[in-house]
């Protein structure tokens, strides 16, 4: 998975709110380090322009609050980089930055020329990568996996650290979780996620979670808002949370995901961490091995305004007749046009199988190419679907050392939240504004 991901806008509406002037005016306190009002104003207003948001100062005042947040995790983060000696070259920093252009179909440079058209200095994208990255090899380095004879070992030594096993059974167990997973219903979710680490926490972090999902409904960037402002594992991915079965989720999210379609966003929901807002990108059906692509031509024969039972049943039965007729996708755009010239024509091309809804899902997979789907009954009059063309992406085999390579990360990001929630706790925070 991509160590960091971000989708940046450049259309940027009215003139951009310029840093505040006064530098040393200080936002908060963290331990012995700083955090200015220009370091918050830089960031928000770069969180802006890389998520499509309008730069005003009323939108900036908004999202304040859990961009402060976000910056103490990170100062925490670099302090702790400074304490044990880790460090982040510039060629890592440059390569991160190479690596969101070329994920996002970017030319290299485009992130600093934007920076820089913008007077935001390049140091604010590049702390917080340092961050991201110091926190992952903090991680890494302080629970190493450690084999079995190793763990024996270490009962017979005075400075036993901490570190990662995993065992044979735990692998097995991920291998069959995997190979169970095609015979499920199976979701593809991005996450914004907001930690309440204490019931202190509570209203503020409601605040924070309803400020973004009104941002995210202006139409804000989902990944960006998330890679600026959630406080989960996911964020360095744009909250991209991967293909999860139903068993894998918070029932918390499977019981939102039951009302929702792919490319809907939840409203924030509780849950026993904290708040959530879960965007819904795809959905996989029980038995589909891999992804299915399609291009289909459909025919929509329109009811009209006020259609009476009559009506409706007799242009079910014109598109029936049509259904008996077609034998491919040129037929079928020919042969609507003919019987009834305000039928509406519609070309899918190269669509994945899992961006429609789950009956109609269903419908589409039984075709075969070149073949049309009996008429269906819309709201807007009755549909036909011919199958131009299906292809098949099979999923690689799941090997157990990628078996692995998952269990590890998921220990690493449990971890690393308990790692930070303990940092916070023990910090001294003192926010000014």
């Amino acid at each position: 998975m991509r160590c960091v991901l971000i989708l940046l806008s450049f259309l940027i509406c009215g003139k951009l709110l310029q840093a505040d002037s006064s530098p040393s005016r200080i936002a908060a306190v963290v331990n012995n380090s700083l955090i200015t009002k220009a370091d918050l104003m830089n960031r928000l207003r770069f969180a802006a322009i890389s998520s499509g948001l309008e730069p005003t100062l009323a939108n900036l005042e908004k999202i304040k609050p859990q961009m402060l947040r976000v910056m103490i995790d990170e100062l925490l983060q670099l302090n702790l980089g400074r304490e044990f000696g880790i460090e982040i070259s510039p060629k890592n920093i440059k390569e991160a930055i190479k690596d969101i252009e070329l994920n996002n179909g970017m030319p290299e440079g485009t992130i600093t020329q934007m920076m820089n058209e913008n007077n935001i200095p390049l140091k604010v994208f590049e702390d917080q990568i340092k961050a991201q990255l110091i926190w992952v090899v903090f991680i890494r380095e302080k629970y190493p996996l450690k084999t079995l004879e190793d763990q024996v070992r270490k009962k017979f030594t005075q400075n036993v650290l901490p570190s990662l096993q995993i065992a044979d059974w735990e692998i097995d167990q991920e291998l069959k979780a995997q190979t169970a997973k095609g015979s499920k219903t199976q979701f593809h979710l991005a996450e914004i996620f907001i930690p309440v680490d204490h019931s202190g926490q509570e209203e503020s972090a409601k605040n924070n979670i309803s400020q973004l999902i009104e941002e995210l409904q202006k139409g804000a960037h989902f990944s960006a808002l998330a890679q600026q402002f959630s406080q989960s594992a996911t964020a360095a991915q744009g909250g991209d949370m991967g293909w999860l079965s139903e068993d894998q989720l918070d029932p918390i999210v499977a019981e939102a995901l039951a009302h929702m379609e792919p490319g809907q966003l939840s409203v924030p929901l509780r849950t026993s961490q904290g708040f959530v807002i879960i965007a819904f990108i795809e959905r996989k059906l029980p038995g589909a091995d891999g992804q299915i692509f399609l291009t289909m031509q459909q025919a929509l024969f329109p009811f009209p305004k006020d259609v009476t039972e009559e009506k409706a049943r007799e242009i079910m039965t014109a598109a029936e007749a049509i259904f008996q007729k077609v034998k491919s996708c040129p037929d079928l755009e020919k042969l609507a046009k003919d019987v009834n010239p305000s039928v509406s024509l519609h070309l899918t091309e190269n669509e994945s199988l899992s961006n429609f809804p789950a009956p109609l899902q269903k419908i589409i997979n039984s075709l075969e190419i070149n073949q049309t789907s009996q008429p269906l009954l819309t709201q807007e009059g009755a549909l036909l679907i011919t199958i131009c063309n299906k292809k098949h992406q099979k999923t690689e085999n799941f090997t157990r050392e990628d078996a692995q390579n998952l269990i590890i990360s998921r220990k690493h990001s449990l971890l690393g939240a308990r790692e930070l929630r303990d940092l916070r706790r023990h910090a001294f925070i003192d926010i000014r504004m």
